[in-house]
């Protein structure tokens, strides 16, 4: 069990009750079940998926934090060899188990993000030798706790499509997909706006969702789970501070330098002010200072 200072038991922190499927972690270890994992993605990609397997080992994702037993998504491939990357997205507490950014912040930056792993995805599913015709389907798919474009939908689909005539799609074969909890009651598919209000205030009203909360209680009540989740925790936090003191120090360091050459800055129009006051001509403090004699004027 994680000890912080003075011996204290850092599972104090957390109150276990309260963690949903809202928290990624949570949300990712359920998806680990893969019956659940193959159900949420045929309610969400309306295809049947019948057999996955788990990219952990074979992912190269590195610009993803994680820990040696914790990941921050799910990756997962089909047997046709189709890609899923699936993630919940939430705003709030100043913890790992939920994100200490701003609601605007995260809407802002989602969109960057999804362009991001879809470059990764596709580079990691075209090896050396082979041709691009053989990419297949990529999904980036995020499961929001907030409206992501407010436009009040419960699902947002995203793909290339011209701008000249919407209805053609460029045939790229990725696709991104953002789900609204917050829409769930305008959401038309039941299995949907039964996953979203499950997400949302914990309602179970399907098989789906009664499936989705025993395993995710079964995790939650787990003590290994638990030590991984808090252990990541103390790793992140300690990467931040890290973080910080870095920046402190290069801000410090840029700092100096800006001074220094401020100083420079002011000691040589000083300078040429004290030459021009001794009645040198202009020509020659240029070529002394290695300025323009419209530099020097300005200087003066």
């Amino acid at each position: 069990m994680p000890v912080g200072k003075k011996g204290e038991n850092l599972n104090w922190k957390i109150d276990w009750d309260t963690v949903t499927i809202k928290n990624n972690f949570l949300f990712q270890e359920t998806l680990r079940n893969e019956n659940i994992c193959k159900d949420f993605l045929n309610r969400i990609l309306h295809i049947q998926v019948k057999t996955i397997r788990y990219l952990e080992t074979e992912k190269t994702m590195t610009a993803q934090l994680r820990s040696k037993n914790s990941r921050l998504d799910v990756y997962v491939e089909d047997k046709n060899g189709n890609v899923s990357d699936i993630k919940m997205q939430v705003t709030g507490k100043k913890s790992v188990l939920y994100q200490d950014v701003d609601e605007e912040t995260v809407i802002r930056e989602l969109p960057l993000r999804v362009r991001y792993y879809q470059n990764l995805i596709g580079t990691n599913m075209l090896r050396k030798g082979m041709h691009y015709r053989e990419l297949k389907k990529a999904y980036v798919i995020f499961v929001c706790t907030f409206d992501p474009f407010g436009a009040g939908l419960p699902v947002y689909h995203f793909t290339y499509r011209c701008k000249e005539k919407t209805n053609l799609q460029m045939g790229d074969l990725t696709e991104n997909i953002f789900l609204n909890v917050k829409a769930a009651d305008k959401a038309e598919d039941k299995e949907l706006a039964a996953f979203l209000r499950y997400v949302g205030k914990q309602i179970v009203t399907t098989d789906f969702t009664k499936a989705l909360d025993k395993e995710a209680t079964r995790i939650r009540n787990n003590e290994d789970w638990r030590l991984r989740v808090m252990t990541l925790d103390m790793e992140i936090q300690d990467m931040k501070r890290r973080t910080a003191i870095r920046e402190r120090a290069k801000g410090k360091k840029e700092g100096i330098k800006e001074g220094r050459k401020e100083g420079e800055q002011k000691a040589k129009i000083e300078l040429i002010r004290n030459m021009r006051a001794e009645g040198i001509d202009d020509a020659l403090i240029a070529k002394v200072m290695k300025l323009s004699e419209k530099e020097v004027a300005e200087y003066a």
